[in-house]
């Protein structure tokens, strides 16, 4: 019973967390993710709530509601056919890939769903950066610098590669200047 009130907590706590991380928009468009969850009453359920929200929100991919609904229906028997019990999400793409045109409006709706995680990662990983980047010392800084340190912060990796010992001498000689810089 302590196990069972111990996970109960986490997944309030986990709950928690994503209502102050997310916007309500956000969270709603994280629930369709349970169209393609095996689990969940709505698996590839053309009656989804989600389903009407994230067509909607992504007009600019035009995605035909009509279509996708009759395909959702099509990709459940395909599955099954192919002895697929318990498929995630890329099984789903892996065989619905093989006849694209049969189902190209809901392989347009997957590969939404599959970059919504890392968009929203980066976001995070953005505002992060700002953060770390805009302390107390550097909050007179202007918008071009701010830019300028937020872009190496967050590409480490690569900045870690400059060599600045040659990076200040080709800055030395970029042009003449009244003071010399040695």
């Amino acid at each position: 019973m302590y196990g069972f009130n111990f996970t109960l907590v986490n997944n309030f706590r986990f709950v928690q967390q994503l209502e102050t991380r997310f916007s309500e928009k956000n969270q709603e468009l994280f629930k369709i993710f349970q169209i393609f969850d095996y689990t969940s009453l709505y698996y590839l359920n053309p009656k989804c709530p989600s389903l009407e929200f994230i067509i909607d929100h992504y007009k600019y991919f035009e995605i035909n509601k009509i279509k996708v609904k009759s395909e959702f229906s099509s990709a459940k028997t395909l599955l099954e056919h192919k002895h697929i019990l318990r498929p995630d999400l890329e099984m789903i793409v892996d065989v619905l890939i093989e006849l694209p045109s049969s189902f190209s409006e809901t392989l347009k709706l997957m590969h939404i769903i599959k970059t919504l995680p890392i968009s929203t990662a980066s976001n995070e990983r953005f505002f992060s950066s700002m953060k770390n980047v805009k302390s107390y010392i550097r909050t007179s800084m202007g918008d071009e610098r701010l830019s300028d340190l937020m872009i190496i912060n967050v590409e480490k990796d690569e900045a870690n590669k400059i060599d600045l010992n040659k990076a200040v001498d080709d800055f030395g000689k970029m042009k003449n200047r009244r003071y010399p810089l040695f």
